[in-house]
């Protein structure tokens, strides 16, 4: 049975995966853009499940999928600590990518988690643990990010964990 994500508890939702609830358009975005062969797409149900999957290819420099998504206009997360989502994994480890700005080129704030695979478990990410990169490297010099303008949301499956993967997930709300 799966435990369900309620927003009675007043948090506002980030992100939700509910077909009915208005989700967001994920653009996949792989390591094609290095000559690699992974996919990955995430795809949402009217059960408010968001079904993260496909395969990471080691093959030609590859090793990583992920899937983005611009918000339809910044939001002020300012008063909040971090993430939270239920999710259920597959052994593999996940990163939820937050970016200030929706130009793919500008610094992304990655937070890993491993989600529990055999039943649901509540994730929770902190704003001040999410750590700036740059095509996978961190930027040890760059800016914290500014919660006050969230534009940009994105998953990613990186490290070269090889082999199919799938994360299921229920909303992402801030607490």
């Amino acid at each position: 049975m799966k435990e369900r994500h309620t927003s009675s508890n007043c948090n506002p939702t980030l992100v939700t995966f509910d077909i009915q609830g208005n989700p967001l358009e994920w653009e996949s975005l792989g390591d094609q853009v290095m000559g690699g062969q992974s996919d990955g797409q995430l795809v949402c149900s009217e059960e408010g499940v968001g079904h993260f999957h496909g395969t990471v290819r080691l093959d030609n420099g590859g090793g990583f999928a992920s899937v983005k998504a611009d918000l339809p206009e910044p939001i002020d997360a300012a008063q909040w600590t971090g993430i939270e989502l239920l999710a259920l994994g597959d052994g593999k480890t996940y990163k939820i990518g937050l970016r200030n700005s929706t130009d793919r080129r500008s610094i992304v704030y990655q937070h890993a988690f491993t989600p529990d695979t055999r039943s649901w478990s509540r994730i929770r990410l902190p704003f001040m643990d999410f750590i700036p990169t740059w095509r996978g490297r961190t930027v040890p010099d760059a800016e914290a990010l500014e919660t006050s303008r969230l534009a940009s949301v994105s998953l990613f499956v990186s490290g070269r964990q090889a082999g199919e993967f799938a994360l299921k997930m229920q909303d992402w709300l801030l607490y």
